[in-house]
């Protein structure tokens, strides 16, 4: 039997990792078109069918038909799909709104007998909030986050066909060397994901901040002690413990401020990780893929092969 490695056939990491880049984008140009509906007046009557021409515009420029987006694919890519076949429909003179989307995707993966998605879009908003903390930097038109998050979805999507079909298609060097790229940073974001998962599930534990309270309690209690075994007036009692007691507030509230920092800031790290292999990412696919005549012959008679319900 031939080794895997020699037929060049896609391992399943490699699978995942293609899937999870994808994910990425598909989640991105959600939150950018949330981002967009959100900022319009939510009273506006026409707001459904501003949402709707916003995203059927950029689909149509970018020339997303041609896109296998999978529509069985995760949680964010089919409800990017349904959002899809919704201002793409010349009969639908309503419009779109996310939380229709998210329904449409629910009743197609009910009907088709399949897993239904289980994610909401104000999921995905709090778990990019998450994942990248508040120093991710993102564009601030709205607009233009979501074409350039469908475009960066657009090629990936190519790059998870190269990577699928292995030797199945023959394709350039340059594009399989781009598609290898995209598997290894994808790679990477599964790896920065989990640790940020365990992170977020490990505790930070009180037991510093709570031997830190004793001490300054039983401190301050025996100065107390010893104020009140020296008979001074009560003049002079108030006189020595309340600067002392001040001083006993200011150090136990230090103390557990320090403690709400250490658990505030115990993801730093891996947000900054995800941080920096979303940046390596939004540079390999900053320019198309090098996709020749060739390439594009060779995937389009992929597709032809076997036949999906894909766009």
């Amino acid at each position: 039997m031939t080794p895997r490695a020699e037929r060049r056939e896609p391992s399943r990491d490699e699978l995942a990792a293609a899937q999870q880049v994808v994910d990425m984008f598909a989640t991105e140009a959600l939150l950018a078109l949330d981002r967009y509906e959100r900022s319009l007046p939510a009273a506006a009557t026409d707001r459904e069918r501003q949402v709707a021409d916003r995203l059927a515009h950029w689909w149509r420029r970018l020339e997303l038909d041609g896109v296998r987006l999978d529509p069985e694919g995760t949680d964010a890519e089919q409800i990017l799909v349904a959002a899809a076949d919704l201002s793409l429909d010349p009969s639908n003179q309503w419009g779109l709104s996310l939380e229709e989307a998210s329904a449409q995707a629910v009743n197609r993966a009910a009907l088709e007998g399949r897993p239904m998605p289980a994610t909401s879009v104000a999921y995905l908003r709090k778990s990019f909030e998450d994942a990248y903390g508040d120093r991710v930097v993102l564009p601030e038109r709205d607009d233009d986050w979501l074409a350039q998050s469908l475009t960066r979805l657009a090629r990936a999507s190519v790059l998870r066909d190269v990577i699928a079909e292995g030797a199945q298609v023959r394709v350039g060097a340059p594009l399989r060397q781009v598609a290898d790229e995209m598997v290894r940073q994808g790679r990477q974001l599964m790896d920065d994901r989990l640790d940020l998962a365990r992170r977020q599930e490990a505790p930070v534990s009180r037991r510093a901040a709570l031997m830190q309270q004793a001490r300054l309690t039983s401190t301050y209690a025996l100065y107390s002690l010893g104020v009140d075994l020296t008979g001074a007036p009560h003049w002079a009692d108030v006189a020595l413990k309340v600067p002392a007691f001040a001083l006993y507030l200011k150090e136990s509230r230090d103390a557990w401020r320090d403690h709400g920092d250490a658990v505030a800031t115990r993801l730093d790290p891996a947000q900054a990780q995800l941080r920096s292999i979303r940046n390596d990412l939004l540079g390999t696919l900053a320019t198309d893929p090098p996709t020749t005549r060739r390439d594009t012959r060779a995937l389009r008679n992929a597709t032809n092969r076997r036949p999906t319900q894909n766009r």
